[in-house]
């Protein structure tokens, strides 16, 4: 889809909120718009190299699926199965998982993204890293939100079992309940999903200068480009509110716009919300998945700031 209908489409779904003194949030965050240009592809990508984004979130996550892959794909060894990479990034993610496998497995390789060139590129990345056990290929363009109606369809005769990898703290741009929820109703016995999330140790909201940062000003820019302001008709900002992270852009000035002949109207001091993450603590993360999952299995880096959680349906 297009990332102007798309945007459009969530803007008039999602609506508004209005404040007190009278001005509007719209909400537009909907973590598959994030990577569906080449634009937002090659932000996203300086965005992975923060040093506060590569520590916490890369460096971590790797090191962990390094050190527990092999177990949490145990007992699947000689069965074939699709490991679907949700959010595949440039593949680095199920490098570091399929490193940690060293050859065990018989693995058909899914990347999914919404976007055709991370789709290709993780795949690409992948092949050229020659594992032994990665058998075949399938790529998925497909949005985040629709993975439990993909999950299902990318099954067949040949590989039969699921192995689903969400990480990179994609999660955390959702409503945990219902998205766990839908995953599960796509999943059958024996499948396993694999969870990379941030976690909190001590306040729940901590940080936030990380997501005041210009990579991510630049990288979510295109969203209200899209609806039509320039760089001068917004600011851009980041807060805790509603039991997230929102990182938001203020509107300067009066403007409209219309979409399918409807008009849209925004005023000064309105504020569109384009990106959202929610904070969990290590437990409770283990807690919810263990509301929708048969078993559930939480494994922390030493400082407590990423964990990974194996769960089985």
């Amino acid at each position: 889809m297009d990332l102007k209908v798309a945007i459009f489409k969530e803007l008039v779904r999602k609506g508004y909120s209005e404040l007190s003194d009278g001005r509007k949030v719209w909400d537009v965050a909907n973590r598959s718009f994030l990577y569906m240009t080449s634009e937002l592809v090659k932000s996203f990508l300086e965005v992975r190299q923060h040093p506060r984004y590569r520590q916490v979130i890369i460096d971590i996550e790797k090191d962990l699926l390094k050190k527990n892959s092999k177990d949490f794909v145990k007992g699947l060894k000689n069965e074939p199965y699709n490991l679907i990479d949700i959010g595949c990034g440039d593949g680095s993610k199920a490098k570091a998982f399929l490193e940690a496998l060293g050859g065990e497995g018989k693995v058909r390789f899914c990347p999914l993204a919404p976007n055709e060139e991370l789709v290709n590129l993780a795949m690409e990345n992948i092949k050229k890293a020659g594992f032994e056990n990665v058998k075949e290929f399938k790529p998925c363009r497909a949005d985040f939100g629709s993975l439990h109606e993909v999950a299902n369809k990318i099954k067949d005769e040949k590989y039969g079992k699921n192995v689903l990898l969400l990480l990179g703290s994609i999660l955390a741009s959702y409503d945990i309940h219902s998205y766990l929820f839908n995953l599960t109703q796509s999943m059958s016995v024996g499948d396993r999903l694999i969870i990379g999330n941030g976690i909190r140790r001590g306040e729940r909201f901590e940080s936030l200068e990380v997501y005041k940062h210009s990579v991510f000003k630049k990288w979510l820019f295109p969203l209200v480009r899209t609806l039509g302001f320039g760089k001068d008709e917004v600011d851009y900002d980041a807060r805790f509110a509603n039991g997230r992270v929102e990182c938001f852009y203020k509107i300067n000035f009066d403007k409209h716009t219309e979409y399918e002949g409807r008009k849209i109207e925004f005023k000064k001091g309105d504020e569109i919300v384009v990106a959202v993450l929610y904070k969990f603590y290590g437990p409770e993360l283990e807690d919810f998945c263990k509301m929708y999952f048969r078993e559930a299995e939480l494994v922390r880096d030493a400082n407590s700031e990423y964990a990974l959680v194996l769960c089985k349906k």
